[in-house]
């Protein structure tokens, strides 16, 4: 089976609804990690969906709890096809932030999919269930059209992005063997235009620091 093959097939899986059900199910999940009682939520999304999904195509998954007993857990797939072969690895967070049910323009629920021409609205259809999903159908189609990928791949889904990433770093540190890989591509960010793909190389990072400044009077 060639490259045109798997493109037409991840083409037909958009045309016939399965991308929009797929996503649906998952916008669905109130995964809401910065609002209190968000655990069966954060831990459903994870083990009820994403692990049945991936393990049907012939990932190891495991789900972990967070270092920190206030957080979200996250999850691990590896798919392990040789030691001669590269190995990617992505990343993707579940997560959102919340809901706000009820203040949506034309009654709109932030827990199901919406489409208004070009636009589909839903908490999380663009951070970051969206991405995610079409990561995980891309690999998807090319092990149905090749039975392959050619490549290892270890997945990293965290549970709590949207309030900082408690507990992540802590947890990749203690199980950093797993996450040993030849490149990193993580799908969260934003495109220069909506309708051009946008790729950034490098890497992008955080530094936290408090300011503190003796102003003079006045408006400036």
């Amino acid at each position: 089976m060639s490259r045109d093959h798997a493109l037409a097939a991840i083409d037909d899986y958009y045309q016939n609804g399965t991308f929009e059900a797929e996503l649906a199910g998952r916008i669905s999940y109130k995964t809401e990690s910065n609002l209190p009682n968000c655990e069966a939520a954060l831990q459903g999304y994870l083990a009820d969906d994403l692990v049945p999904y991936l393990s049907d195509m012939g990932f190891t998954c495991s789900v972990y709890p967070n270092p920190r007993s206030d957080a979200g857990p996250f999850l691990v797939a590896r798919r392990i096809e040789g030691n001669d072969v590269p190995t990617v690895m992505t990343y993707g967070h579940g997560d959102v932030v919340a809901g706000y049910d009820g203040q949506w323009d034309d009654a709109m629920s932030p827990w199901d999919i919406t489409k208004k021409g070009q636009r589909w609205y839903g908490r999380g259809t663009a951070d970051n269930k969206g991405q995610h999903t079409i990561n995980m159908a891309a690999l998807k189609t090319v092990l149905e059209t090749r039975g392959s990928l050619g490549f290892n791949v270890t997945i990293l889904i965290e549970m709590g992005e949207e309030r900082g990433s408690p507990g992540l770093r802590d947890f990749c540190e203690a199980h950093k063997d797993l996450f040993s890989a030849d490149v990193f591509i993580a799908s969260d960010g934003p495109r220069i235009h909506p309708d051009k793909p946008t790729i950034f190389m490098g890497s992008r990072s955080v530094f936290n620091f408090t300011m503190r400044l003796d102003s003079h009077a006045g408006g400036h």
